[in-house]
């Protein structure tokens, strides 16, 4: 796939963390009409494009029914990249009636041809128990296969995974060594929540050398980044004054009170401690907060759970 024609659509389930990649940006017309002929006449490639270009409504009307009758087309003639992108149709509900089983069976067709983003997709299944069983041999078996392609969500999910184990307090499972490697991998993706909990390990000496330069670099790419953990990292840098940063409990409060935000309890429990210890000033808290505010009004800050920096590589 030409890097020129590429685009993402990304859905959080709280079950699947779907991306589909590919497709046409910025089509010309003349483009546009040369990939709607090759398709009409069965094409599978073109098939694949036109449903993506539907998909993400670049230059034309979005239109997520358009999108599966090419997608089922494509995927239907075997091209992996459309039976994901039909299993993702499936999994959100985007054109068709959603169907966690019916997303399975395309994202285990791609899988089993090598396609990243289904073998990624159908090890979260796993992971989740949604539609199958929850197996979590066969999530890493599919999230290992994906992610030695490069897939930065399955290098995330592996890491994570090896770092807390399949359940809290698991210890079976847990590998620090095998958890930064594939942390740093996704890390170096951009991956936010990879940055996070690399951040930590090296914060904390946790399977790696305790490095305050390695923590604070990590740690303040995640959390400008919008990842809670990170955040949370950040501010108890600056409430301790790690890594050569000044002791600064307004610039900590602030992380805090982001990190709080997003639900992160030890964020939370940090933000409270500080503000109910009474170490700030009215003003002190004022200030934090009005930088909380900006740091949200800042072009560029996202959800990193939504928006990674970088696309997912099919390979195709």
């Amino acid at each position: 796939m030409d890097n020129a024609c590429r685009f993402s659509f990304i859905r959080l389930t709280g079950v699947f963390l779907i991306l589909v990649a590919g497709g046409c940006v910025s089509l010309q017309n003349s483009h546009f009409q040369a990939i709607q002929s090759a398709a009409t006449s069965g094409n599978v490639r073109a098939e694949y494009e036109l449903a993506e270009c539907y998909a993400h409504g670049d230059g034309i009307p979005q239109d997520y029914v358009k999108a599966v009758e090419y997608f089922r087309k494509s995927a239907g003639q075997g091209y992996a990249p459309a039976q994901t992108g039909l299993g993702s149709c499936y999994a959100l509900g985007l054109g068709v009636k959603k169907d966690f089983v019916e997303a399975l069976q395309w994202y285990h067709q791609a899988a089993i041809q090598g396609d990243s983003l289904a073998q990624y997709s159908l090890g979260y299944a796993y992971a989740s128990g949604k539609s199958v069983p929850k197996d979590f041999d066969a999530a890493v078996h599919w999230w290992q296969k994906s992610a030695e392609q490069g897939q930065v969500y399955a290098q995330n999910a592996l890491g994570k995974f090896y770092f807390s184990g399949e359940y809290p307090g698991d210890t079976n499972h847990v590998n620090y060594a095998e958890a930064a490697k594939w942390l740093r991998r996704a890390a170096e993706q951009g991956c936010a929540p990879a940055m996070g909990t690399l951040g930590y390990m090296y914060q904390y000496g946790v399977g790696v050398g305790h490095d305050w330069s390695q923590a604070l670099q990590w740690n303040r790419r995640a959390a400008e980044r919008g990842d809670a953990t990170g955040q949370d990292n950040l501010g108890q840098m600056y409430e301790n004054g790690n890594a050569g940063l000044p002791h600064d409990l307004v610039e900590a409060y602030k992380w805090f009170l982001l990190s709080e935000q997003q639900g992160d309890p030890e964020g939370k429990h940090d933000a409270m401690e500080i503000k109910l210890k009474q170490v700030l000033t009215p003003e002190q808290i004022a200030e934090a907060k009005r930088l909380a505010t900006e740091f949200h009004s800042r072009k560029g800050t996202h959800n990193p759970s939504s928006t990674p920096e970088v696309q997912s590589q099919n390979g195709h």
